[in-house]
């Protein structure tokens, strides 16, 4: 362990992880960041934001509908909160595959409301004037509201401006790559023996840092709740990756915790495990604790994340490592101990009976429906275990390398079958272009639907991608003019004056005889 000194700072020594200064860089990052942190790809969100993951959780959230149905009052709405919703690609994705089928439903009397949550101001302001989102606020079925996981046990809602402590409709959770990011606990068993694995944080000998000693110390009370210690350079781009993270074991007892259901977890990991390293998470379980308490007993939460669900995964683990993007990091996930929590509040765990290669889907119930959950069981078979949302993400990242190979009506069915992603509809971009100009009348009907069909599914981030100039080109090379300059036209209003669109465009007007218009974009370039 480095000395302490001015050169070689201590920032922190035998914290609990949970505790750790390491979270306000967490939080520090995200909300300084906003949509940069996903239109840069340094967050990864594509497993968890693509329209078939979207499709599945829209079929487990109706199923969960079709339990409480009997017991809902048509007169209050039925929320779906998605938590840490990033750049609301997700939610988007959701809303066009829920309300494709939920009008022409036996529910469609239900007054279902989606709600974009996060605690980042900036990330907040950019769903509320993104103009994709728009639609959805105005018909009233989506809002947004601010909500710090950490600490927030009510719900406020923007448009709508209520505040609601309780619910008088079940509440539906959502939370992709949600747990990682949250602070944790760390224990090891040795033996049956519980240690609290605590936490010291320093710095290396040759760090530019020069932190005095006893400044971060001297505001631990502060740090311990959360807010920023203004000592901690936390703009800097490059401390947090200079930091060495340090664990010191200490025999404890399970009696641990205020909240003793996570002290019942923790005992019984003691009988059960052995020789192995436990991530605990704490403040993602007092969530889900605020949640049921908001839900009156009637909550869905159904959270993907990387992370182990069956005991057996814990037993033999080395002391948790940190995955950095770029500067915030991520931890793996013990959904076993999210499920057993849950299982003692009286409620239901559904995890998949096989292991997961990416992503790990697990769904939480807890209340007492006339069904005991039956249709959401099933859907949860069907939708996640049946038809993955992580076996399909395996085949696309076997199949992308070789889109190239597949024919035209090959590259159809993946990206139909896809739900009309728009990265699938890229990788196959090369393979339609190829075949685009032989194309028989029939598959020339069919692309041009396939094209519409990936644009409505689209959800743009600022991304450098320019998809609707991709849709564009392909329709120039099957002669609809037409629509093809529609596309470049949404183009140039998402990416600006860019000469090639305004080239593109041009001879679109050419080929419609309209002469003027294709003059006017030749003097944009």
């Amino acid at each position: 362990m480095p000395p302490r000194s001015a050169s070689c700072p201590i920032l922190e020594t035998n914290q609990p992880l949970s505790q750790s200064l390491l979270w306000q860089f967490q939080r520090h990052f995200f909300a300084q960041q906003g949509i940069n942190a996903w239109n840069q790809g340094t967050v990864p969100h594509y497993v968890t934001s693509n329209p078939f993951i979207a499709n599945a959780y829209a079929k487990v959230v109706f199923g969960f509908l079709r339990d409480w149905h009997p017991m809902l009052d048509p007169n209050h709405p039925i929320y779906i909160l998605e938590l840490g919703a990033g750049s609301g690609r997700f939610a988007y994705h959701f809303l066009k595959k829920f309300w494709d089928f939920f009008p022409h439903s036996t529910l469609r009397h239900l007054p279902v409301k989606y709600i974009l949550a996060d605690f980042s101001d900036s990330t907040l302001n950019y769903w509320r004037t993104h103009p994709f989102l728009q639609p959805y606020f105005q018909q009233g079925i989506l809002d947004i509201a601010h909500f710090d996981a950490q600490h927030d046990q009510t719900l406020n809602l923007h448009f709508a401006n209520q505040t609601h402590t309780t619910l008088k409709n079940p509440l539906i959770v959502l939370a992709n790559y949600f747990f990682d990011c949250l602070p944790q606990d760390v224990f090891t068993l040795k033996q049956h023996q519980l240690h609290a694995s605590l936490v010291t944080l320093s710095l290396p000998d040759n760090s530019k840092f020069k932190i005095p000693f006893g400044s971060t110390q001297a505001s631990q009370s502060v740090s311990r709740r959360g807010e920023q210690n203004s000592n901690l350079p936390l703009n800097d781009p490059n401390l947090i990756h200079q930091i060495n993270v340090t664990y010191t074991d200490r025999p404890i007892t399970s009696n641990y915790y205020t909240d003793l259901t996570c002290n019942q977890i923790l005992s019984d990991y003691q009988h059960h495990l052995t020789d192995t390293a436990l991530l605990f998470p704490i403040v993602g379980l007092n969530c889900i604790r605020n949640l049921h308490h908001l839900s009156q007993n009637r909550l869905l939460f159904l959270s993907g994340d990387k992370g182990y669900s069956k005991l057996e995964d814990l037993q033999n683990r080395e002391k948790p490592q940190m995955v950095f993007h770029g500067n915030c990091f991520s931890l793996m996930v013990n959904y076993h101990a999210i499920g057993q929590y849950v299982i003692y509040q009286g409620g239901q765990a559904l995890h998949t009976p096989h292991h997961h290669t990416s992503l790990n889907i697990s769904a939480f119930l807890l209340g007492n429906p006339p069904t005991n959950y039956a249709e959401t069981r099933h859907a949860y078979q069907d939708a996640i275990i049946n038809h993955s949302p992580d076996d399909f993400f395996s085949l696309k990242r076997a199949i992308e390398p070789n889109c190239d190979r597949l024919t035209l009506q090959q590259a159809i069915a993946y990206i139909r079958l896809s739900g009309w992603d728009a990265n699938i509809f890229l990788a196959c971009l090369p393979t339609l272009l190829a075949h685009a100009k032989s194309a028989s009348d029939t598959q020339c009907q069919e692309l041009i639907q396939l094209i519409h069909n990936v644009w409505d599914t689209y959800y743009p981030i600022s991304e450098a991608q320019d998809l609707a100039f991709q849709l564009g080109k392909l329709l120039i090379d099957l002669q609809d003019y037409r629509t093809a300059s529609k596309y470049f036209q949404q183009s140039l209003k998402l990416q600006g004056l860019q000469p090639k669109t305004l080239h593109y465009l041009s001879q679109c007007y050419h080929h419609l005889g309209e002469t003027e218009a294709a003059l006017y974009c030749i003097h944009q370039t």
